[in-house]
């Protein structure tokens, strides 16, 4: 079952929301019809025990008290996941939230075509961020890593290092035999000693890639390729 949060601090739009929830999942039958959908009438609301419970969150930016931008902020410290889809009356503010890994906005007063392909982005990315996972043998223990969790891959004198949320694991093999084990297009070389998970990319300057903690160096003849695959990802909303 979808569950979605919708937050927002008047009632005239919960209710629209919910209206346009339930339209579009008449029309479009294919992506399933059981949905549960929980309203918050702040980001206080929003934030109190708030727990990894959400595939898409509508949060309107303009609110009271703490606004969305900053409730979007402090879910991204325990939720990477979540879709967030911001709701706003100007969409100038709407720019910042590439900084929270935001999927898209939508401008008010809401209308149900604008919103039907903001959903239908949604679920694209809900779909894509479907935990995948590699499994790796090293001295007779078998490992299972989930694919959103890899930071970047590096190869060094023959074998390959998963450098992970978790945790490192080093492992006889190319960087081709990591490439292959990974079925995600969210992956991108930047010298041909490193494969790096677009999804942890925190900046870039000319010579080099911050992932994680750690600076990773962009070959010249890497750059152009990388830069362009990072901002595609972007532009597609970290899907």
């Amino acid at each position: 079952m979808l569950t979605i949060a919708v937050v927002d601090d008047e009632r005239e739009h919960i209710e629209k929301f919910k209206k346009l929830v339930a339209r579009f999942f008449t029309d479009f039958p294919k992506y399933g019809s059981e949905y549960n959908i929980i309203e918050f009438s702040s980001g206080e609301q929003l934030l109190e025990n708030y727990a990894p419970r959400y595939d898409v969150i509508f949060l309107d930016i303009d609110m009271g008290g703490i606004s969305g931008m900053e409730a979007a902020k402090i879910i991204r410290k325990t939720d990477e996941n979540t879709a967030i889809v911001f709701v706003t009356r100007m969409a100038r503010y709407a720019i910042e939230g590439y900084s929270v890994d935001a999927i898209d906005f939508i401008v008010k007063p809401l209308d149900y075509a604008s919103f039907s392909v903001k959903m239908k982005r949604a679920l694209s990315r809900i779909e894509k961020s479907k935990s995948q996972q590699i499994t790796l043998s090293i001295d007779g223990e078998i490992h299972i890593i989930d694919v959103r969790d890899i930071l970047y891959v590096e190869v060094l004198n023959h074998y390959v290092i998963w450098h992970t949320k978790n945790g490192d694991y080093r492992i006889w093999g190319s960087l081709k035999d990591a490439t292959d084990q990974i079925e995600d297009s969210n992956f991108c070389m930047c010298n041909r000693c490193y494969l790096v998970n677009l999804r942890h990319v925190k900046g870039l300057d000319k010579n080099t890639v911050r992932v994680g903690e750690e600076d990773l160096v962009i070959s010249r003849y890497r750059r152009k390729e990388f830069v362009e695959t990072l901002a595609q990802y972007y532009g597609r909303g970290g899907v």
